[in-house]
């Protein structure tokens, strides 16, 4: 009898323990997606007089489209189009650069053995104890001598620099059985070929949150484009929208359209975050699941 009652408090306290963390979670979503949604409500009014009101209507009465008309129009003021097209080239040429320079890297480091090959990854482990931003100087002197400013390679050359995919990858790739690999060589397979046709199918949920982790950084990217970049038809999405905010004259005016343009800006990692939420989370963890 004591036992089975002690059996039902413990069940009772980890529901009530579920229950809350539960709502916890659910009101730290929405401490999170209140600003979004903000921001969307205010790119739907036509008025600074309903964006600025109080109480603020988060629900606007006479939703419309008319702010995000602005931002794409010509006439309005800083057009976003090219500045899309731009990030769209920049963000998906990084991220196909990235994976075809981080999947032959992490198959050295890992699959093949030669000396130094350990103190190689360490060095690559040591790199990202340093933040970004140590690098935009001699990056910027770099492109700078290159003569690639205010160009495309100016926006993706820097990234692929990046260590985090290579380590992500040869983590990955360490759980690839070795069975498997003694198999192919003793039936002629030779290096690339098991690459290509073992790897590569092997690491696809590990390619997957590299390449959007990698688009997401290039989409979202501010410091570094607004650092090498001057001419306008080559400026990304956050540069332009910056352009754009600054144009207007009174700013009470020019809350709607900043906030259509900016609700614009991150509705593509909104989307790609609630699409591929599984991988991504995965990815975080991948990179301590190899073996040593």
């Amino acid at each position: 009898m004591t036992s089975t009652v002690a059996r039902n408090r413990k069940k009772l306290s980890k529901r009530i323990a579920a229950v809350v963390v539960t709502v916890l979670l659910w009101a730290f979503a929405a401490f999170w997606f209140a600003p979004i949604f903000w921001m969307l409500s205010t790119s739907l009014k036509s008025t600074a007089v309903a964006v600025i009101q109080s109480p603020p209507e988060w629900i606007p009465k006479n939703p419309t489209l008319e702010n995000y008309k602005i931002i794409f129009a010509p006439s309005g003021g800083l057009s976003l189009i090219r500045a899309t097209l731009n990030s769209v080239i920049v963000a998906v040429g990084s991220t196909l650069a990235t994976l075809a320079l981080s999947i032959p890297a992490a198959y050295a480091l890992s699959r093949l053995r030669f000396r130094g090959r350990m103190l190689i990854f360490w060095i690559y482990v040591a790199v990202l104890a340093f933040p970004g931003v140590l690098f935009l100087v001699p990056h910027f002197f770099i492109i700078q001598g290159m003569g690639l400013t205010n160009s495309y390679l100016a926006l993706i050359l820097p990234g692929l620099g990046g260590t985090f995919g290579v380590f992500l990858l040869r983590q990955y790739m360490l759980d690839i059985p070795g069975e498997l690999e003694d198999a192919a060589w003793m039936d002629g397979c030779s290096k690339f070929r098991f690459l290509i046709s073992i790897v590569i199918p092997y690491v696809k949920p590990a390619m997957l949150v590299l390449g959007l982790m990698t688009f997401l950084g290039s989409w979202n990217s501010f410091l570094w484009p607004l650092l090498i970049l001057s001419k306008s038809d080559k400026f990304t999405l956050p540069i332009a929208l910056i352009r754009f905010s600054a144009g207007w004259g009174d700013p009470y005016r020019g809350i709607g359209p900043m906030m259509a343009g900016a609700f614009f800006s991150v509705a593509p990692s909104l989307i790609i975050f609630i699409v591929f939420h599984r991988y991504l989370m995965k990815g975080i963890s991948l990179g301590s699941l190899g073996k040593e």
